[in-house]
């Protein structure tokens, strides 16, 4: 059963990377990923929110990150490593839009 849905901008090839790795580790099927507009309002080219949804929750940052983690087990040990400030900026300023030549695909 899906339990989080991830929103990605549908223009973003590093996002569409990394929601392909979502569904690839996510062996218990409770990961949806979507390219749809969530209720928060369109995202920006590298901005990712999540929504649990059992309960309806949006989530950005890395807020959205944990609840992603917390339900792909690969993911636990990435979820004691948000407790370091420093991590847990990188990733909150990642998962927020802070998009440059980071999102273009490189070959």
């Amino acid at each position: 059963m899906k339990t989080v849905r991830v929103y990605r901008n549908p223009d973003c090839p590093k996002c569409a990377r990394h929601a392909a790795m979502h569904e690839r580790l996510d062996w218990l099927d409770r990961v949806e990923t979507s390219t749809a507009t969530p209720r928060s309002g369109a995202l920006s080219m590298g901005e990712v929110v999540v929504e649990d949804l059992r309960d309806g929750t949006i989530l950005h940052g890395a807020e959205g990150f944990a609840r992603l983690a917390r339900q792909v087990p690969l993911y636990w040990p990435v979820l004691a490593l948000l407790h370091i400030p420093a991590i847990r900026s990188r990733i909150d300023r990642e998962l927020r839009g802070a998009c440059d030549a980071a999102c273009e695909i490189r070959s």
